[in-house]
């Protein structure tokens, strides 16, 4: 995903723009049913028409339109604040922008403007007599047409606000932009870039942030090109996710590179305030586990929450670790054989997804403790090259803390007997076969 899909997804995402696009179609539906009168004879017969409208009836029509979209546009804005104040209040504040940019409830909103809009530049053309018979009959098809459009767009509604603000519906947009996120970041861990190590120190000319925030985005497409055409070695020093500030560097450039070369290497990484979901995995795992800590919060103690989030991150990291390895592997050129990246380790993800809930699980109900453990299992146990060590340690961790806190025996037994077993754990092909010999 280039730079400027990046941007462009973005700005398509906002709340206003659909309703903004909504508008101007309105507008030029208007003038082309002006426009297109000239193409009716102007000598039409009105009788000889299987259907006539007058002026004043369709401006009726249309006064009916715009009073009633007024109001249910208001009306539809005003609910949808007050789900996303509520999806804030019991998930997470950053999970937010996944309904607003929701394309269902900013279609809807936006045909409820756009039909108001449209009834009202209707409303002043007819009032102002622009319209011959044969402009206010496609002025009417029209009409008929944006009447269809609101009952449609009403009955999506009804659907849209009987499900957003519910912990399940935003994990489960959580998990479906965390996937997007992953396969952006492909099973090596490197967006597609010849792997390096952090560790390494490349010669060349640094490209620093020159901003304070957080890297969002970088387009190692647009990057190979640039390396390609002046003959350079693009090292990228940072991850989507990162906080830089001014003095960061975000790559090295090993060859003959001007300034306006590095400026240009600069312009492909995206910086701003915030984290975002788009290139970034780990963010979405860190916003999963906020619905998971919250849910197990004292003011809210919705432990069977925490245990579905678990259940989400268990299946995103295995799904993501059992994904085919031949498109993504090392002896393959990469696609981006001029840009070099350090792969994100498996571990990393891990550690990002259920970390920050083990610390509230380890003083909280013991079964979501004995749900981390198994989620723990469940990845070492399908994936245990990229997972196992890390799985085992975290599971450590985290027996030691809730060890801490438990106070009864029972329990403490049960969540160092399910922490063992992770440790234990052996994939089906490292487990040894029985011989078939006769002897």
């Amino acid at each position: 995903m280039n730079g400027y899909w990046f941007l462009f997804r973005r700005l398509t995402r906002a709340l206003w723009f659909l309703p903004a696009l909504f508008c101007v179609s309105a507008v030029i539906v208007i003038v082309l049913a002006y426009l297109s009168a000239d193409l009716l004879p102007e000598s039409l017969d009105e009788s000889a028409l299987p259907i006539t409208v007058s002026g004043e009836a369709l401006r009726n029509i249309l006064g009916i339109v715009a009073s009633s979209m007024l109001a249910v546009a208001v009306f539809a804005l005003s609910t949808l604040v007050n789900l996303l104040t509520s999806a804030a209040q019991t998930g997470s504040p950053r999970a937010v922008p996944l309904f607003s940019g929701n394309r269902a409830a900013r279609t809807t909103i936006s045909v409820f403007i756009g039909a108001f809009l449209f009834s009202i530049i209707g409303i002043i053309g007819l009032s102002s007599g622009i319209y011959t018979l044969g402009g206010r009959l496609i002025l009417f098809a029209a009409t008929v047409i944006v009447v269809f459009a609101v009952v449609w767009a009403l009955i999506r509604w009804v659907r849209e606000i009987s499900v957003v603000g519910r912990v399940v519906e935003m994990t489960s947009r959580l998990e479906e932009t965390t996937r997007e996120a992953l396969t952006r970041l492909g099973r090596d861990g490197r967006y597609g870039c010849t792997a390096t190590t952090l560790s390494s120190s490349p010669s060349g000319r640094t490209v620093s942030a020159g901003a304070v925030g957080f890297v969002q985005h970088f387009d190692p497409h647009a990057l190979q090109e640039l390396a390609e055409a002046s003959d350079l070695t693009i090292h990228v020093l940072v991850r989507p996710g990162d906080y830089v500030d001014h003095a960061t560097a975000l790559a090295v450039v090993s060859g003959e590179a001007d300034d306006a070369c590095l400026e240009a290497v600069h312009d492909d990484f995206i910086i701003g305030e915030e984290r975002t979901f788009d290139s970034d995995p780990g963010f979405g795992f860190l916003v999963l586990a906020d619905v998971a800590r919250r849910a197990l919060s004292p003011g809210v103690n919705d432990p069977s929450t925490a245990i579905h989030v678990l259940t989400v991150q268990t299946r995103l990291l295995a799904d993501w670790a059992l994904t085919d390895k031949e498109a993504d592997s090392d002896n393959d050129e990469p696609p981006y054989p001029k840009v070099t990246f350090a792969p994100v380790k498996p571990s990393a993800l891990l550690d990002a997804a259920f970390r920050p809930i083990s610390y509230e699980a380890a003083s909280g109900a013991p079964d979501v403790g004995l749900a981390l453990l198994r989620g723990l299992s469940s990845l070492a146990r399908v994936a245990p090259g990229a997972f196992r060590d890390a799985a085992t340690a975290l599971a450590a961790d985290f027996t030691a803390r809730a060890t801490s806190y438990a106070s009864h025996a029972p329990d403490v037994a049960a969540l160092r007997k399910a922490a063992a077993e992770i440790g234990g754990v052996v994939s089906e092909a490292e487990r040894p076969r029985p011989s078939t010999g006769s002897g």
